[in-house]
């Protein structure tokens, strides 16, 4: 009986995780901008317009971004255009906003979600990816802009 009860009670805590995470994801998920799927890269620059920026295929934000396809090179891949809210600013950044910003880790800028926030700025996180950049913050200083659309098409 105690086995059973033990047993029971370690499913139920699995459950639990299980539930606080998918919760978390939606969230970010629910934090996304508007993502418009287009024919092709042509279609998609062209819509996106002028000061659109291109979108390298690393990964880290697949499914919503897609990753470069096999045998390209995701670091000169493009694979969508965002298009940069205007009027938005650091204050004004919410859970799982997407933010483009300068990291001193990358050698130039990311695009990542705005994951949480504590004394320190914001903890920015990858969609795909397993773990969230705790190991530096963004701060007014390194934050570029907020993400209001991305334009994305098939991959081929």
């Amino acid at each position: 009986m105690r086995t059973v009860l033990l047993a029971l009670g370690l499913v139920l805590l699995l459950a639990a995780i299980v539930l606080v995470a998918r919760h978390k994801e939606s969230v970010l998920v629910a934090g996304l901008p508007v993502r418009i799927v287009c024919t092709d890269q042509a279609a998609a620059k062209e819509q996106a317009g002028l000061g659109a920026i291109a979108v390298l295929g690393t990964g880290s934000m697949a499914p919503y971004i897609p990753a470069a396809l096999p045998g390209r090179d995701p670091l000169s891949t493009v694979v969508a255009y965002a298009v940069l809210d205007g009027t938005a600013t650091f204050d004004g950044i919410t859970k799982g906003a997407l933010i483009v910003y300068a990291p001193a880790w990358a050698k130039g800028r990311v695009m990542h979600q705005a994951a949480l926030l504590d004394s320190g700025g914001w903890i920015m996180s990858g969609l795909h990816n397993e773990r969230s950049e705790t190991w530096e913050r963004l701060t007014p200083a390194t934050y570029v802009g907020t993400v209001a659309r991305v334009y994305v098409w098939p991959p081929r």
